[in-house]
């Protein structure tokens, strides 16, 4: 899997999965795996840093449907402590919709294999949230099971914090709103001399 992802990480690939194999008995499926961000309150194009973020895999990438990750914290919940609130992880199949949810797009941060969303789906549901700290939130639950998935090697190293995202996000806000609907964009990676790499060309 890592051989197949190091390829995808560096080469020019389109958002639909992607047939790994020369032969079919070798064939696998591979499905983009996005951070997905919603306005929410006052804070919408322009404020990436402050919205509503969840983690999605595109099995359908022409009509945006896939399973989705995301915790919320419940208008009516009742508070653990005045520094711990009560977040509830939720899990469904959705679509990005651009008009109904207010989505805003989002940036493809890896790849999984068909035969491996079981195990993507409970490396994100046992991550239950819990505040660490003083600010914690979605994004910051989103960034946890980011690093784990790393680590099983489903998502580019390069994603290590919620600041490496920020420039394809805004990118993808501006996009969404042009063509009212949600893109997902290609992620940038910043090479330490003021300029960026494309690690996914669509």
């Amino acid at each position: 899997m890592n051989k197949i992802l190091k390829a995808l990480f560096g080469t020019g690939i389109s958002h639909a999965p992607i047939a790994v194999g020369t032969t079919e008995e070798e064939s696998e499926i591979v499905y983009p795996i996005a951070v997905v961000q919603y306005a929410r309150d006052e804070y919408g194009v322009g404020t990436e840093e402050h919205l509503h973020w969840a983690l999605i895999v595109l099995v359908d990438s022409e009509l945006q449907r896939g399973p989705c990750f995301q915790v919320f914290e419940p208008d009516d919940s009742k508070t653990v402590s005045d520094t711990n609130p009560s977040w509830e992880l939720f899990y469904e199949n959705v679509k990005l919709d651009f008009h109904g949810d207010q989505c805003l797009g989002g940036v493809i941060i890896g790849y999984v294999r068909q035969n491996e969303l079981v195990n993507l789906q409970k490396v994100a549901l046992r991550n239950k949230p819990h505040v660490k700290f003083d600010g914690w939130n979605c994004r910051s639950w989103v960034m946890e099971v980011i690093q784990e998935m790393i680590e099983i090697g489903w998502v580019d190293p390069s994603v290590r914090h919620q600041s490496s995202l920020l420039p394809s996000m805004k990118q993808a806000s501006l996009q969404t709103v042009a063509l009212r609907t949600p893109m997902t964009v290609s992620l940038t990676k910043d090479r330490g001399d003021n300029t960026t790499q494309y690690f996914y060309v669509f």
